[in-house]
């Protein structure tokens, strides 16, 4: 469409020379589409009539163009091809909206008006052929449109003299002639009779002999047997086959199926119409049901047009008898405008639109306090896509079943609420109309037999439907039961909101309200299990207790086996969840997670399969059943909380388990278990270093001592805690520190030397800076030294050391541009000045304009350039053909420079994305290198659809 906006933006991957993977992203280019103004004009008519005779011929403007335009009609013109004729006169363009070839109105109109794309605007010029003018003289018409490009087109009508001159005039009518009443439009089907009327005029002087008129129904348009008729024969009735017909007119219809109303052809042939004579022949038709609204798009199935042709003889000046036959003409177009109706069925099937399909929509037990749902489905059985507001006969307000109305009363149990929810049952059903009231939104029509989501597709009638959720939670006390015998009911109502007339209703029942019962156990199911019984939130006793030892950097699991136990009358689904319970230590546990998992097969929760759940599953448990539930509880790393603590400190954790029915979570079961947490030791130095200097320097290396574990430490630095590898065939020496003021820098004076008898104390997750001195040897040629520091923790039984190696010695950016090629052949040259290409490519907007109309190309050039001090490898870049475009290789590759190569093959047409990477990739980290202030370029080009 004109001023649609076409954008274009590239991105990359890349490893830099920390070998870390950085994504970048380019500027983005931007083109607006230009408005393309183009039209056709049809058609070119042709006509006989008498001396002194109007004469209109119907034309019809059509908006090929992508944006709005307005069209002028310019003065119509008439010249004639005999010396002796005139042309017409008094030519003036009228309105004709349905093409029926006669002016909707007296007013004369010189244009269109605004005319959107790909719409239409038709209109009669009309004119009168001179009194003068002789037998076979012939005069043309011509009409000229122009839009606002100043873009004129013409088209000719051409009239000729005739002493016999049968027009045809066909009309659509409730009432049969001499009656008139017009049909424009009407429902499918149609309502009232129709009458197809085709009235015939001979304003010449002489007889019309052989007048044939042929009528060829379009689709949905049903032939009626038996109700031709002719004016010639009064009302007596015309044969559908050859023969037998009155005398001076034969009459025929061929059908293309059999049946009370088929479409097909009628085929009449009047022997004679008297000069200045007239008359009619009509007959009934039906239209067909299910039709489509008519729109621009469809109004070909609902226009008709009939064909006449004739012959007459003559004297001429020279007494010679002339025969002519006019060729066959097209009457007026008629047009029948299938109009919305609306229609509707409520019912509980999901492929079929039978009114009581599917229904009741029954749920066989519920329990007090539970929440069931019902799938009602709304189908659009009318012929265009219309609203449906959705009802049930009972308020939303959690006021109950008690109300008045038409429908049957609602007989759930005093206290239910209802919802009405959307499609998959997980939002509420909104209202998208205004009205207040919830509704389907817009229903469609099938396109080629199917309904696109959230809709669903008939198999009976191709019709779509939407599924909706209705939610009934039961009061927590209420008595079993089934009412009786016929369960309890409530009435789901849809109306249309193109006709709130057109309603239809399903009900939705709930067979019987039971009791229900839950248990829940450890390692066995009931009656053996371990914790049987019905437990309260409280001082319930711990069932089973786990041991974990956890670790310092990984999180570590443990399992308990629990069985949900079904101990009630109905199959049920319950909900699951854990809480921490009080314990020697304090609780909840930052960082601790606990999920349900369904077990692995082994039936002892040694494996698990599938992520975590938060019920026992879609299926539900059935009455005197159980289920295995695996309860992971993942014990974070020691090495997470705050300073002197860890999240997984030494102690017991009680964890209480819980289920409860999904229906009803006043039905539930609680069980405790424990987690005991084991002490882990785990102090580390880190890191090793590496430092280059001058003979008879020194460097020194910041190390982090943390203790990662869940227990208090003694750090102590025993032995020979400090040593250099080079000593003493070189004189490097070493001194180690503690940073005492915790500034992170080694103050020789204020921070503590460490001896052999350092000792100090660290809490879980604490850190304590520790500083390494190296002193380099005055002379040159000494081998890398390596420094040891050694700490020593667990009371003394463990160790952790860091080295630092001292040696002596002696960044991606992505640029876009575009520009528009003259053509869509030449490749845009590129020229580089450093990394910026030489105009015209610009990375500007390119407004609208002549060279941004669809069919034309815009050209993209992507620069890559490495503007860090190192190298970078694994480069890979993508780009993409914008919406509204393909490729277009003629124009420009795509081609790529520099050590990049391009992934696939593209070709015109294509549409998607542009890939590439580095070339000569050997390994994850390693291709050729884009070096420092290197660059790389991809160049392509796209047409504008």
């Amino acid at each position: 469409p004109a001023n649609a906006n076409i954008g274009n933006q590239a991105s990359a991957t890349y490893v830099d020379s920390l070998l870390t993977t950085r994504n970048a992203l380019s500027n983005t280019v931007n083109t607006t589409v230009a408005q393309v103004k183009s039209f056709t004009l049809t058609p070119i008519g042709v006509k006989s009539a008498a001396p002194g005779q109007q004469v209109c011929y119907t034309h019809t403007i059509t908006n090929t163009g992508n944006g709005s335009d307005t069209y002028t009609l310019n003065a119509a013109s008439s010249t004639n091809f005999a010396a002796a004729a005139l042309p017409h006169s008094s030519l003036v363009y009228y309105l004709d909206a349905n093409q029926d070839s006669v002016p909707d109105n007296g007013t004369p109109i010189t244009s269109s008006g605004v005319l959107n794309a790909l719409t239409s605007y038709n209109f009669v010029v009309c004119g009168t052929t001179p009194n003068t003018a002789a037998i076979g003289n012939t005069a043309v018409i011509t009409v000229s449109v122009s839009d606002t490009n100043v873009t004129t087109l013409t088209r000719t009508d051409t009239t000729t003299i005739a002493v016999a001159a049968i027009q045809v005039l066909k009309k659509l009518s409730s009432v049969p002639p001499p009656g008139y009443t017009p049909v424009a439009s009407g429902t499918s089907p149609n309502v009232s009779a129709l009458y197809v009327i085709l009235d015939y005029v001979n304003s010449g002087t002489v007889p019309a002999t052989s007048v044939l008129i042929t009528d060829a129904l379009p689709s949905g348009w049903l032939y009626v047997p038996g109700t031709g008729r002719w004016s010639g024969s009064g009302v007596t009735p015309l044969t559908d086959a050859a023969g037998g017909d009155p005398a001076g007119i034969s009459y025929a219809f061929s059908g293309v199926s059999p049946g009370p109303a088929v479409n097909g052809t009628i085929t009449s042939t009047i022997a004679s119409v008297a000069g200045s004579t007239s008359g009619n022949l009509y007959f009934q038709v039906q239209i067909a049901p299910n039709l489509a609204v008519t729109v621009p798009s469809n109004q070909l199935l609902t226009t008709n047009t009939a064909t006449y042709g004739y012959s007459y003889s003559y004297t001429d000046a020279f007494n010679v008898v002339q025969n002519v036959t006019v060729p066959v003409t097209n009457t007026n177009n008629v047009l029948y405008s299938v109009l919305q109706t609306a229609s509707v069925v409520v019912n509980g099937s999901l492929t079929t639109t039978g009114i009581a399909d599917g229904e009741p929509i029954t749920v066989a037990a519920a329990s007090p306090g539970q929440t069931i749902s019902f799938t009602d489905v709304v189908w659009n059985t009318g012929n265009s896509p219309d609203t449906f507001d959705v009802a049930l006969n009972t308020p939303l307000n959690g006021s109950g079943c008690a109300i008045a109305n038409v429908l049957p009363a609602c007989t759930f149990p005093a206290g239910t609420t209802f919802t009405i929810l959307a499609s998959g049952g997980m939002t509420t059903l909104l209202d998208s109309n205004g009205n207040l009231a919830p509704d389907t939104g817009i229903i469609p029509l099938p396109v080629a037999g199917v309904c696109a989501l959230p809709y669903i597709t008939s198999t009976d009638m191709l019709r779509c439907g939407y599924p909706v959720v209705i939610t009934a939670t039961l009061p927590l006390v209420v008595a079993p039961g089934n009412n009786g015998g016929p369960g309890y009911k409530v009435i789901l109502t849809g109306t249309s909101a193109f006709n709130n007339a057109i309603t239809e209703s399903a009900p939705n029942v709930l067979s019987t309200i039971s009791a229900n019962v839950v248990d829940l156990t450890n390692n066995a199911a009931l009656p053996g299990g371990a914790g049987a019984g019905v437990f309260t939130t409280g001082t319930s006793p711990v069932v089973t207790t786990n041991m974990v030892t956890p670790s310092a950097t990984l999180s570590m699991t443990t399992r308990f086996q629990l069985y949900v136990n079904n101990a009630g009358a109905l199959a049920q689904i319950y909900n699951l969840s854990a809480t921490y319970a009080s314990g020697p230590v304090a609780l909840p546990p930052a960082g601790w997670l606990i999920a349900f998992k369904l077990d692995g097969g082994a039936n002892d929760c040694s494996t698990i399969t599938g992520g975590a759940i938060t019920s026992t599953g879609a299926v539900p448990i059935p009455a005197g059943g159980n289920r295995l539930i695996c309860a992971e509880v993942t014990v974070p790393a020691t090495n997470t909380g705050t300073a002197g603590t860890s999240q997984a400190a030494i102690g017991s954790y009680v964890i209480e388990f819980r289920v409860e029915q999904q229906s009803n979570t006043a039905i539930y079961d609680t069980k405790r278990d424990q987690v005991t947490i084991l002490a882990l030791h785990n102090v580390t130095l880190t890191p090793n270093g590496a430092q280059n200097t001058v003979p008879g320097g020194s460097v020194t290396y910041s190390h982090v001592l943390s203790n990662s574990g869940n227990a208090t430490e003694a750090i102590t630095f025993p032995g020979t805690f400090l040593a250099d590898s080079q000593v003493p065939t070189y004189s490097w020496g070493s001194t180690a520190y503690i940073d005492t003021n915790n500034n992170g820098m080694l103050d020789i004076g204020t921070d503590t030397p460490i001896t052999n008898a350092t000792t100090f104390m660290m809490t879980p997750n604490t850190t304590q800076v520790i500083f390494v001195r190296v002193n380099a040897p005055a002379m040159a040629g000494s081998p890398p030294d390596i420094t040891t520091v050694t700490a020593t923790y667990n009371a003394g039984g463990s160790t952790t050391s860091a080295n630092d190696t001292t040696t002596l010695n002696n960044g991606l950016k992505l640029d876009k541009y575009q520009q528009l090629p003259t053509d869509c052949i030449t490749t845009p040259a590129v020229t580089l000045a450093g990394n910026i290409p030489a105009g015209p490519w610009s990375a500007s907007p390119i407004l609208a304009g002549p060279n941004t109309v669809p069919g034309k190309c815009i050209a993209y050039l992507i620069v890559g350039t490495n503007i860090s001090g190192a190298n970078i490898t694994n480069v890979a870049f993508s780009d993409a053909v914008p919406p509204n475009t393909t490729l277009q290789t003629t124009c420009g590759g795509p081609v790529v420079t520099g050590p990049v190569a391009l992934i696939g093959a593209y070709v015109t047409g294509y549409s998607g994305s542009i890939t590439g990477q580095s070339t000569g990739i050997i390994s994850p980290t390693v291709s050729n290198p884009l070096v420092p202030n290197g660059l790389f370029t991809l160049q392509f080009c796209v047409k504008i659809n």
